[in-house]
């Protein structure tokens, strides 16, 4: 498995919960162990690009996580 940073973990995170997962779905597909998916997580919500859902307790990626996906994207394909 390659390297990923910060900014890579975070996206497969947004994609992985773009239209809701659950917490152990994220973990599991992003492949985090729990202590750091924690730390995702908390950074992910207090900069508002994932939200919790309690009713559903789905984690999902809002709009502006999603805006963060397009430009991650497009960042990549600049790159590549």
């Amino acid at each position: 498995m390659n390297y990923r940073d910060k900014t890579d973990i975070s996206a497969t995170i947004l994609e992985v919960a773009n239209g809701g997962a659950s917490k152990s779905k994220i973990i599991s597909t992003a492949f985090l162990n729990h202590s750091s998916s924690l730390q995702y997580f908390k950074m992910l919500l207090k900069n508002k690009l994932l939200v919790y859902q309690e009713e559903k307790r789905m984690f999902k990626t809002t709009p502006a996580g999603i805006q963060f996906l397009q430009l991650y994207h497009l960042m990549s394909e600049l790159v590549m």
